[in-house]
């Protein structure tokens, strides 16, 4: 046999083993912070399963319509792309909608990829910094004030409790329920007991993102870990937790928290 027919014989083969590989790549479509729950209108998806590119990027404030060379379409019509990976690319889903909708992706490479999803209106989503056994698995990513002036990042650290008439607000990022704002079905609990809501609302800076402002009652601090749970209309959001130290009261000539003994402790990162 003549090489150059050796050459091309392999060439073909080379050929067909990635048109096989490509087509027994499947693309699932999930809720990018909480996986477990439908994709909500104007919420973040993630795609994983095929190789999308060979980039890592991330547009966090004005996502693009094609990333990394990847586009992403439901029912034809192109979405804004947050980041892309190799293994995982992450979009926000436009606010047409809901009920089931055609998924499709085609890669840097130009392969094309299809998938359904289902599409709800509101699923509440939880930005976690992490969903290991570390010690900030599962605290979400935010910030806390006594003040309202000085605002300090959520970490695994317990966090100060204030009185009654002046209580910590948490500030919680996420996702999904941004078209409940103003809904008296917008709710936060710890450990199932409710917290005042003070509000929901679309991120001004991130796009795509939602922030929710609550309360935490006097009562409870010293609880240590608490589950930390938003809902909206019933529907719950991911797994998060918070660690809760103890109350502080506020210098009346100051109006700033008084020197009080908190509590440190690092609970861990296990889900219970």
């Amino acid at each position: 046999m003549r090489p150059e027919i050796t050459q091309c014989s392999r060439a073909l083969f080379s050929i067909l083993l990635l048109a096989l590989s490509a087509e027994a790549q499947t693309v699932t479509v999930r809720n990018f912070l909480n996986p477990d729950a439908p994709i909500a209108r104007e919420s973040f998806a993630s795609l994983e399963g095929a190789t999308f590119t060979d980039e890592e990027r991330v547009e966090p404030f004005s996502p693009p319509r094609t990333l990394g060379g990847v586009t992403v379409r439901i029912d034809g019509i192109a979405q804004r792309i947050r980041s892309v990976s190799p293994e995982r690319v992450v979009i926000l889903v436009d606010s047409s909608g809901g009920g089931t909708r055609a998924v499709e992706v085609t890669t840097k490479s130009g392969a094309t990829f299809a998938a359904a999803i289902q599409v709800a209106t509101i699923w509440p989503g939880i930005f976690v910094q992490s969903s290991g056994e570390d010690s900030e698995a599962f605290i979400p990513s935010g910030l806390w004030t006594l003040d309202g002036i000085q605002l300090r990042p959520l970490t695994s650290e317990a966090i100060p409790v204030g009185p009654a008439t002046r209580p910590t607000l948490v500030i919680l990022q996420g996702s999904g329920w941004r078209l409940a704002a103003g809904n008296p079905g917008v709710s936060v609990r710890l450990n199932g007991v409710p917290c005042p809501v003070i509000a929901a609302r679309a991120s001004s800076l991130f796009a795509g993102q939602d922030e929710l402002v609550f309360a935490i009652p006097f009562y409870l601090a010293g609880r240590e870990q608490m589950d930390l749970t938003v809902s909206v209309a019933g529907r719950n959001s991911n797994y998060a937790r918070i660690n809760l130290g103890s109350g502080v009261s506020m210098n009346a000539s100051s109006g700033k928290p008084s020197t009080t003994t908190r509590s440190t402790t690092r609970s861990t990162g296990k889900k219970r």
